[in-house]
């Protein structure tokens, strides 16, 4: 596929989904969400890729979604707007391999919860996040669900009342982001961390990425019986007899690749 909105690389077995469009604060519409997702899609049946940053170009992560004169649009391509951000995000969850955001910019209403959306993230130390809607005389939605799956419920109240923004700081501390570095270390960063994840087991990986998807909203009691079936699964995949029987050698292991079921 030939993208106009995006940029797409490697470096060794992560690949690399750059938003592209600076002019724009990098924000989503129809045409690049597609792109991302077609691009996501495309790596995750790559069997040489063992994660992928999503990052953008420019002073912002991504600075929310753009339909354009919402005042022009009926209530079914609104609805058409809400399905394609509801659907990067869940094409992101449903990945079996890592997506690492690199936030090298501001990450403002839906780029909130593209953030939260990933499974990691690296941020700049001069990143903001807010879902600031509220300051337009609107209000989040789709950012709203980012943010409490992050937050307690009176910081997302005060970020969907006021607009307040979180510094890269107090996004850390929150749990929105795993890192901080400067701005120009942010992809070096991002890039050391999917090096560290494809040393590791793919199959145990992608199980334990679907175990939390699975799980989160369960019960304990059902999120135990579910990883259960989790580590039998683990432990019937072939790159777990790799895993041990290169322990047991002393040599690093060299995955299969094999699928998830």
């Amino acid at each position: 596929m030939t993208y106009t909105t995006i940029k797409k690389e490697r470096v060794g077995s992560t690949a690399i989904i750059t938003i592209n469009q600076p002019e724009t604060m990098n924000k989503l519409d129809f045409t690049n969400m597609e792109e991302i997702i077609s691009a996501l899609k495309e790596e995750e049946r790559n069997l040489e890729c063992t994660a992928i940053i999503l990052t953008s170009v420019g002073d912002y992560f991504c600075g929310g979604g753009n339909l354009g004169d919402f005042r022009t649009k009926c209530s079914m391509e609104i609805r058409d707007f809400g399905d394609s951000l509801k659907s990067i995000h869940c094409t992101i969850a449903g990945l079996s391999k890592p997506v690492i955001a690199a936030v090298q910019g501001h990450a403002f209403g839906g780029g909130f919860s593209l953030v939260e959306a990933c499974d990691l993230a690296v941020a700049s130390e001069e990143a903001c996040f807010a879902t600031p809607e509220s300051r337009h005389g609107l209000g989040p939605a789709i950012a709203m669900v980012g943010a409490i799956q992050t937050v307690p419920k009176k910081m997302a109240m005060q970020l969907a009342f006021l607009g307040d923004q979180l510094t890269a700081e107090e996004a850390l501390e929150k749990g929105l982001v795993n890192l901080i570095c400067p701005k120009e270390d942010v992809l070096s960063k991002t890039i050391e961390i999917a090096e560290r994840i494809s040393k590791n087991n793919p199959s145990a990986i992608a199980l334990c990425k679907k175990l939390y998807i699975q799980t989160v909203d369960l019960s304990y009691d059902k999120q135990l019986e579910y990883a259960i079936g989790i580590l039998v699964s683990m432990l019937k995949a072939d790159d777990a007899a790799i895993a041990y029987r290169a322990n047991q050698e002393g040599d690093k292991p060299v995955w299969k690749n094999g699928s998830v079921s």
